[in-house]
């Protein structure tokens, strides 16, 4: 005889779920931007989902039949929508997720702008002899082919050669500028302990938003390093070319998730020789055969929303847009 199920056991099961609607642990909330769902992850432990999908199913297939398109295509692109729509599931919380990855390395751009200038102000109170040295390690750098590995080289070659110079008082506040973090604790038993870690300024620099990384990279290809002062200049420029490049967030209401979700299923509608469109009614909740057939591979997994005209409206002018941009470059 079965174990009855124990209701509370359900309930815990279903808080650790990524999504009410998806059997998916939470645990895998880190990697959601790189989770690719299908509808075979959707819960279907309820009564109810199971003739609800079977009618979506139906019904989509039913407007593409009657688009002309052929039985088997239409179930591949059914089969194809619903799987689109399982994984849309996860979009909110990859828009959060981003904003929040967004937020966060823009954070660490703004320190490392810090340390770059506590370096280059520790640096301008160095001795003559202890800022050529520096200066020798600068100029030799490949600035044509400035990347990551240069910088890491760079900041190393640096670091090795403030632990050697005096004073060396001076000096050590150059090396804490590129090893310690600018925040940084100051209590003095948290002051005694090695730092283990890569230098605070390369930490950061992997952190940074990757456009403003690489088109600074980019930038430094055309640079040559003046003869008087190059360790400052360096600093100087590179200061300012992440001030340049770092990301703008944009203001205003954000698209709608649903925007994306038609995007995908636009590709895989036009790929059917099918035109992209809403209807043209005087009642402004007529939906056209695009928009019912998103709004049944939504229903099939438990979602409420739906594209809006406005949205149809947008979905449209962005494909435009796109379409025109691929004609310019091909042309």
């Amino acid at each position: 005889m079965s174990k009855p199920v124990d209701p509370n056991h359900a309930l815990t099961m279903r808080a650790g779920r990524i999504h009410k609607n998806l059997e998916v642990a939470n645990r895998m909330e880190p990697y959601a931007s790189r989770l690719r769902l299908r509808l075979k992850h959707f819960d279907m432990s309820d009564a109810k989902k199971k003739p609800r999908l079977a009618i979506a199913r139906r019904e989509m297939t039913k407007i593409l039949v009657k688009k002309k398109v052929h039985p088997d295509e239409a179930r591949r692109a059914v089969t194809l929508t619903l799987d689109i729509a399982a994984d849309h599931q996860l979009e909110v919380l990859r828009r959060d997720q981003n904003l929040q990855d967004l937020n966060r390395s823009q954070r660490d751009l703004r320190r490392l702008i810090k340390q770059l200038d506590h370096l280059r102000l520790a640096i301008s109170t160095l001795p003559p002899l202890a800022k050529s040295k520096l200066n020798k390690i600068v100029a030799e750098q490949d600035w044509q082919n400035f990347d990551t590995e240069t910088l890491i080289m760079l900041i190393h070659a640096m670091a090795d050669t403030l632990a050697n110079l005096s004073p060396a008082c001076i000096a050590n506040e150059a090396l804490r500028a590129i090893n310690e973090p600018a925040r940084g604790s100051k209590h003095p038993a948290v002051a005694q302990i090695v730092r283990t870690a890569p230098p605070a300024i390369l930490e950061l620099w992997e952190t940074i938003p990757a456009g403003a990384r690489t088109q600074a990279e980019a930038d430094f290809g055309n640079w040559v390093p003046p003869t008087r002062r190059p360790a400052m200049e360096f600093l100087i420029r590179l200061s300012t070319l992440l001030e340049k490049f770092q990301p703008k967030l944009k203001r205003g209401r954000r698209f709608p998730i649903e925007r994306r979700f038609g995007e995908r299923v636009a590709r895989n509608w036009r790929g059917l020789g099918l035109h992209v469109g809403r209807a043209f009614s005087g009642h402004s909740k007529y939906r056209g055969t695009f928009q019912r057939f998103t709004r049944w591979a939504l229903i099939a997994v438990g979602d409420d929303s739906q594209l809006s005209n406005r949205q149809m409206v947008n979905l449209k002018s962005n494909m435009r847009r796109k379409r025109d941009t691929n004609s310019k470059l091909l042309t």
